[in-house]
């Protein structure tokens, strides 16, 4: 099960819902436009795959290795590397704090029209504050999430595929029920092939 944490697979990951987000992008644009769905918002889902691909190049370089390589550089270079933590765990605290604040007020003040793209949004939201607190590498949260594992995978890892799980499946669901609802085309054979 180690193949899971490797980065071919990461990237692979945030590929693949990269393009669930783009496909749904793509139908919702095709009914607002068709059906004059006016609650549908496309942009949306693209700017969704955008920061996907984003995240997807990202973990193909390994920018959590690359930028907290060069922060222990910089940190010994200008002489605070033993003082690290001082500046590490405001931040990771900080970050926190933003997401918590963020969830709660999205899920008190988004508008009722915009409410079906909520839990994807808390989803990516949530995907990237994650990234964030990797990337300030305390070494705290890393021997929690780099440290440990389950079933030869990191538990960090554990968690950004299970976010990228929830995206999907709620990709995927909001995609089911689009072409579920989706009229007939005009002009249409019936079963007989004559129209």
């Amino acid at each position: 099960m180690s193949w899971l944490g490797s980065t071919w697979f990461l990237t692979a990951t945030y590929c693949v819902v990269a393009v669930l987000t783009l496909i749904l992008g793509r139908a919702e644009a095709v009914s607002k436009r068709l059906n004059g769905a006016r609650h549908l918002w496309p942009n949306f889902w693209y700017g969704t795959t955008l920061l996907l691909l984003v995240m997807a190049l990202g973990r193909s370089i390994d920018t959590f290795q690359l930028l907290g390589d060069l922060g222990r550089r910089q940190a010994r270079a200008e002489g605070w590397y033993q003082n690290r933590r001082a500046v590490q765990a405001p931040i990771v605290g900080l970050i926190a704090v933003t997401w918590g604040v963020t969830v709660l007020a999205a899920i008190w003040r988004v508008p009722e029209r915009r409410r079906r793209y909520l839990p994807s949004a808390l989803v990516i939201f949530s995907l990237a504050c994650f990234g964030s607190i990797m990337l300030v590498s305390l070494h705290q949260v890393d021997s929690v999430l780099l440290r440990r594992d389950v079933a030869g995978v990191h538990v960090g890892v554990v968690i950004e595929l299970a976010l990228l799980l929830a995206e999907s499946i709620l990709v995927s669901s909001k995609l089911t029920d689009l072409w579920s609802r989706r009229p007939p085309l005009a002009g249409a054979a019936g079963p007989s092939g004559r129209q």
